[in-house]
């Protein structure tokens, strides 16, 4: 990822997974003090869809990493804009639904 040093790679990874609690823990807060209502499939399928936005991050990244800038550029705007858009309309359906008269 990094190439000729030796920390940021560790730095890199360990970022990356305090990210991700930081997410999962603040969507559960906030999905608790609004009083949504989310199945465990529901939240299942968004966390799932995130992590595999943050695998594509990871991955256009790594090309980068490798002097592969365009590559990665690519690899991130091709894989990744659909995830958010996936993602978009998984938080749509899921968390701001129509309530039940």
């Amino acid at each position: 990822m990094f190439p000729g040093t030796t920390i940021l790679d560790y730095l890199f990874w360990m970022g990356m997974g305090v990210l991700q609690v930081l997410v999962i823990a603040g969507a559960y807060e906030w999905l608790k003090y609004y009083k949504k209502k989310v199945a465990w499939w529901q939240m299942a399928a968004m966390y799932g869809c995130f992590l595999s936005f943050c695998l594509v991050v990871a991955g256009g990244t790594t090309l980068m990493g490798e002097y592969e800038s365009h590559g990665g550029y690519y690899f991130i705007g091709y894989l990744g804009v659909p995830h958010v858009i996936i993602m978009a309309i998984l938080v749509k359906l899921f968390v701001f639904k129509k309530a039940k008269a």
